[in-house]
């Protein structure tokens, strides 16, 4: 999800993974509102809350952090989502339903003294039947003429981060890159009670799947992610400083390439994924369906993750690591 793809670590290994540049990348420190309308970042709409400056990065990271998470360092966030899988083939043929996702993430936030915050993070996620709505092993791909293929979780920890208020847009793995640094402030919609935002994220990178190697299952050289997520929270909750994590109704939109297990190689096409997003209370909230095949196939993700680990690990890498490549 957006939480592993938004910022990462910043260190060389992670660089080289991000080929295209498009990728925000959480480096420096506050600025005000007359800073981010210097570099032309959009403004808001509507009336914001007394207390909240939509402009200013410092009240944008808060505001993102207690949205995805929660200021206070004691306090352990469980992030659900759930939605449906589409194929997107060409201009012409008809968008097909594929198969539905579900899953979570669990993490804690501990905020420095510079005013950045250290999230710590793990996401488990599972693909599951159209009609029957349960978790499938296996499925049968209409793609390839209903070849019946072994399905693999999204299974990705740590996925950790390092969030500051500026970001850098269009770096790639050289120290003598010249790129700017932008403010994080993100589009705000505000509509009587109703304080709304999102964060884009729009990238490609080298994938792990050498599609010399791994024939059917990667997409080639390059592997092209975009992620749209979207937030609705009460707008006098949003300038109250004193509430440590908002409880947002939310939504997480993917386009990218083929699944690895999928085994549609580089063949024409990508999925789009369509996803509600909500803040739990508790990991006991999660559906039964999902707490019981998580006590029993992944019960680590059922706890918050301790200590900050780095590198973090994508879904290419756990499935390059625990799987072989199909003749």
């Amino acid at each position: 999800m957006l939480n592993g793809l938004l910022q990462a670590p910043l260190d060389r290994r992670w660089l080289l993974k991000v080929a295209a540049g498009a990728m925000p990348v959480i480096l420096s420190t506050s600025l005000g509102s007359s800073d981010a309308q210097a570099v032309g970042l959009p403004s808001a709409s509507g009336k914001a809350p007394k207390g909240f400056d939509p402009l200013a990065a410092k009240d944008n990271l808060d505001a993102y952090i207690r949205m995805t998470r929660s200021i206070d360092p004691g306090d352990v966030t469980v992030g659900w989502f759930g939605g449906r899988v589409f194929s997107v083939i060409g201009d012409q043929e008809v968008i097909q339903p594929l198969f539905d996702v579900e899953g979570f993430g669990i993490g804690r936030t501990l905020p420095q003294p510079d005013g950045s915050y250290r999230a710590l993070w793990r996401e488990v996620g599972y693909y599951k039947d159209l009609a029957s709505g349960k978790i499938m092993e296996s499925w049968a791909n209409p793609l390839l003429g209903g070849e019946v293929v072994e399905t693999y979780p999204i299974n990705n920890d740590p996925v950790n981060s390092h969030m500051k208020s500026e970001f850098r847009l269009g770096f790639g793995a050289t120290k003598d890159e010249v790129s700017k640094v932008i403010p994080f402030v993100m589009p705000w919609h505000f509509q009587g009670p109703h304080a709304m935002a999102g964060f884009d994220v729009n990238l490609a990178w080298k994938t792990p799947l050498d599609p010399k190697v791994w024939k059917r299952e990667s997409p080639g050289e390059m592997a092209r992610v975009s992620e749209y997520q979207q937030w609705r929270v009460d707008a006098n909750e949003l300038a109250d400083r004193s509430v440590p994590s908002l409880k947002p109704y939310g939504s997480w939109n993917r386009i990218a390439a083929w699944l690895p297990w999928m085994l549609m190689g580089q063949r024409p096409g990508h999925l789009f994924y369509r996803s509600h997003t909500l803040k739990l209370d508790r990991v006991e909230d999660l559906p039964k369906h999902v707490l019981d095949y998580t006590e029993k196939r992944f019960p680590k993700y059922l706890t918050a993750p301790e200590k900050w680990v780095e590198p973090n690990v994508s879904s290419f890498e756990m499935y390059a690591r625990d799987r072989k490549p199909k003749a």
